[in-house]
């Protein structure tokens, strides 16, 4: 997926958050790499080289090594997992983008939205050859609604001639319904075993194939350059961004639902900080067994992002009140569940939860697991740069989505204190 495309789910993280039934981490297999990591991130292209196609552009926030478990959220491709990455062969990546300042706004109609290069190592030629090749047909047999919430279209292919050893370019439109679409023109080549990227991604249609050949062998020099000890690895190149502070994260409990918005008596199993790299901090809270109105919940939890900024916040919170967004969420409950029960959700339906409650939004999602019907119903609510999500699970007859709309009232008021 277009990195400024995955930039904008997860800034809209809260609807995963909300239904997350279960975690772990991904393991990348480790092995001694003749091409090192501090090279990998000297390939990649600097603001200097890019030329003008960066002006008024930023760093994203999003930059630097990429794992097989990252490299599979960003892939257009929703069956990528880290452990599929890691069987076709490839090991790890280094990217650096630049994005709009205002993407997050979602009011930028023209120009660039972003631009930039990435470079991943594979474990020998051949599976560099085969994985060249995926990214490049990937678009095509993508084409369509690639997974809920988001449509690929307008896919068409161009040379790219004496760039690597093997290239390819096209451009494709990615549309976000509702929210956001940007044009995306992109070359893809490979270098011995080393596949690299270039992203232009347009808020118009403007015609960039020139100059994304132009950047692309501009980066095939630099790979060749770094491969031939001709630029100095040591410290690593890539520009960052600005760490965000995130000041205020340390009331993040006392703003999440408690104990007292839920019953008397209840008290949590489970409360967790964390931090998703430099999107947003969180704190969660989550009871189990708990009586709400005449639903007899298995789990309900709260969770409150802070984000950096209004902007980013607002943009998460109108994620969910669309239709698209609604679907995105929908997804997610599919994915934690297959993920924690190792059994996939059938028979998955969503909706918008009618009346909410004043300055919320809400969607339900039902499904099957195992012939038990489930229902799963989430309430929205936002203040400045705080988000906070108020979910409960259970079997479908013994859970009423209007028995929520009380606690996440409470938790409201709670969160604008």
């Amino acid at each position: 997926m277009p990195r400024f495309l995955r930039g904008l789910f997860l800034a809209g993280a809260l609807v995963l958050a909300g239904c997350s039934v279960g975690g772990g981490n991904s393991r990348d297999a480790v092995e001694e790499q003749k091409i090192t990591k501090a090279q990998l991130a000297a390939m990649v292209l600097p603001r200097e080289e890019l030329g003008a196609s960066v002006e008024g552009l930023t760093p994203d926030e999003d930059v630097g090594a990429t794992g097989n478990a990252e490299a599979a959220d960003d892939s257009l491709d929703p069956e990528d997992t880290a452990t599929s990455l890691r069987g076709a062969g490839r090991v790890i990546g280094h990217k650096l983008y630049y994005t709009h300042p205002k993407l997050a706004s979602l009011k930028v109609r023209k120009g660039a939205l972003s631009v930039g290069t990435e470079v991943e190592l594979l474990e020998d030629s051949v599976y560099a050859a085969q994985y060249l090749h995926k990214q490049l047909t990937d678009y095509e047999r993508l084409k369509g609604t690639v997974e809920p919430g988001l449509k690929l279209r307008s896919i068409s292919a161009f040379e790219a001639v004496a760039i690597g050893e093997e290239a390819g370019g096209g451009r494709g439109t990615i549309t976000i319904p509702g929210l956001l679409t940007g044009h995306e023109t992109y070359v893809v080549f490979r270098r011995h075993r080393i596949v690299a990227t270039v992203a232009i991604v347009r808020a118009d249609r403007r015609d960039v194939r020139q100059e994304a050949l132009r950047i692309a062998v501009e980066l095939d020099r630099r790979i060749q350059a770094v491969l031939a000890g001709e630029i100095d690895v040591t410290p690593p190149h890539p520009e960052k961004a600005t760490k965000v502070a995130f000041q205020g994260r340390k009331r993040l409990p006392d703003l999440t639902m408690a104990s007292a918005d839920v019953a008397p008596g209840a008290s949590p199993v489970a409360e967790e900080a964390k931090q998703s790299d430099d999107d947003y901090v969180s704190y969660s809270r989550t009871f189990e067994d708990v009586v709400v109105g005449g639903s007899h919940l298995v789990r309900l939890r709260a969770e409150t992002q802070l984000y950096e900024s209004e902007t980013t916040a607002s943009l998460a919170y109108k994620l969910v009140t669309k239709p698209a967004g609604r679907q995105i969420f929908a997804q997610g409950v599919v994915d934690a569940f297959a993920e924690e029960t190792s059994v996939r959700p059938t028979k998955v339906r969503v909706r918008a939860l009618e009346n909410p409650g004043r300055g919320m939004s809400g969607v339900v999602v039902t499904f099957e697991l195992v012939g038990a019907k489930f229902r799963m119903a989430s309430i929205f609510m936002r203040s400045g740069r705080l988000l906070e999500s108020v979910t409960g699970i259970c079997r479908s007859a013994a859970f009423d989505p209007n028995d929520l709309r009380p606690v996440a009232e409470r938790a409201r008021r709670r969160l604008l204190a």
